[in-house]
């Protein structure tokens, strides 16, 4: 039997040996070690913690973290591996501040046994290390384009006006503003939107790195759009000139008109803006008085200007001129007696042809224009009773003060007495 079993020793071993060469390769010929690149797997940045606890930023440099990762395995475990099954991580606690490189540690979530290698583009983390800084900025709300025709802007109110942006120092360093800015162009109504916080240097360029950290990233916009009216602007004037000086009548203001703006319920009735006589008082004036009126205090509520180069105010000029004296004459024919009593008679005594020369004032276009046609004299008989207590007149000339009535403009500073003949009617015997 032992004899059997040593036989060809040599030629049994040789066949074993070639028995297995063959299955070896007929195993890799059907299962052979083949590669599988995955394209841009990203690396997954362990205990970052370590860095951030110790008041310091880090910057992933040059596209590091994303790579290429080679596998080689065979076929059958090739072919079930995807991109969610390569792992590709830096562990942040490896480095102290002095590095600038991170090792990239490379494996599988399943068959990392069975693999022949797995390789990756890159096989460190590039990075740098900063200061981490934090800087408060006012949020500058804005807007872009015009609203539709015949609507201006009106107030713009954000639910928030601060932002806090944080990073590596040399980044923060660079942003000098925060800004939103919101669309109007054609709006007739009033807008409520989000808008995006952007970030801006010195010079107006966008400031837009990953590594910045925004507190916010939007804010709540809320903007009015008013329509548009433009109405005139009426002054009154109060006080009394100089002596000898009148108020002309004439007012040069400029703006005469103004483009206002408010809520459409508020100034579809609203005709003219009114500035009181408070604010023109002539008072001593003996020449033109130029004033500059603040408009915005005579606004109705509601109603705001629309135009900013307005600026809110008019230069007013109230003309003054010296009053002119002249002599008119009033005839006999233009005094009226007044309140007679009943059995009486009365009429005006004149003497140089029936009449009377009264001395006027006014302004010299006023003054121009007196004629004996437009002025008259009254005398109230019935107040002369009154004023001296009688209860009856007898016939006689009596001196009564006289009201003249005079064209707008024309005064007469001259005390006017007339005399006035009392006669007492005849009874008619046959009546």
């Amino acid at each position: 039997m032992k004899n059997k079993l040593t036989n060809n020793l040599g030629l049994k071993l040789l066949s074993i040996l070639f028995s297995i060469v063959i299955w070896f390769i007929v195993v890799n010929i059907n299962d052979p070690v083949d590669k599988t690149v995955f394209r841009n797997i990203p690396v997954e940045i362990l205990h970052a913690n370590s860095i951030l606890d110790q008041g310091k930023v880090y910057e992933i440099l040059d596209g590091t973290d994303v790579i290429d990762v080679t596998v080689w395995a065979k076929r059958s475990v090739l072919n079930t591996l995807g991109r969610e099954n390569i792992i590709a991580t830096a562990d942040m606690e490896e480095i102290n501040f002095m590095d600038t490189m991170v090792r990239i540690k490379l494996s599988t979530n399943k068959y990392n046994d069975k693999l022949e290698s797995i390789t990756g583009s890159s096989e460190n983390l590039s990075i740098s290390i900063e200061d981490l800084k934090k800087k408060q900025l006012v949020i500058e709300a804005g807007t872009v384009g015009e609203p539709a025709d015949g609507f201006v802007l009106g107030n713009m109110v954000s639910d928030k006006n601060l932002l806090v942006v944080s990073g590596p120092a040399s980044l923060v360093d660079r942003v000098s503003k925060a800004a939103v800015s919101v669309d109007v162009t054609g709006l007739s109504q009033d807008i409520h939107t989000d808008a995006t916080i952007l970030l801006y240097d010195d010079k107006l360029n966008i400031v837009d790195d990953v590594n910045i950290k925004k507190s916010i990233g939007q804010i709540r916009m809320n903007i009015e759009i008013l329509q548009t009216k433009r109405v005139p602007v009426n002054y009154d004037v109060m006080g009394v000139p100089a002596a000898g000086y009148a108020v002309t009548g004439k007012i040069d203001a400029t703006p005469s008109t103004i483009l206002v703006s408010g809520k459409n319920s508020v100034i579809k009735n609203l005709t003219s803006i009114d500035v009181p006589d408070t604010a023109l008082n002539v008072t001593g004036q003996s020449k033109n008085m130029t004033s500059v009126i603040e408009l915005k205090r005579y606004l109705p509520e509601g109603v705001n200007f629309a135009e900013a180069k307005s600026g809110g105010k008019a230069t007013v000029t109230v003309y003054i001129e010296k009053q002119q004296t002249a002599t008119v004459i009033l005839p006999g024919n233009r005094i009226t007696e007044l309140n007679v009593p009943e059995g009486y008679k009365a009429s005006a005594v004149m003497d140089e042809a029936d009449e009377m020369k009264i001395r006027v004032t006014g302004l010299a276009k006023d003054i121009a224009g007196v004629e004996a046609s437009k002025i008259s004299a009254s005398v109230d008989i019935a107040a002369y009773m009154s004023d001296n207590s009688l209860t009856e007149l007898k016939d006689g000339t009596y001196s009564m003060k006289a009201t003249l009535n005079l064209p707008n403009g024309v005064t007469s500073e001259e005390s006017v007495s007339l005399r006035i003949n009392i006669q007492k009617e005849e009874e008619n015997e046959n009546g």
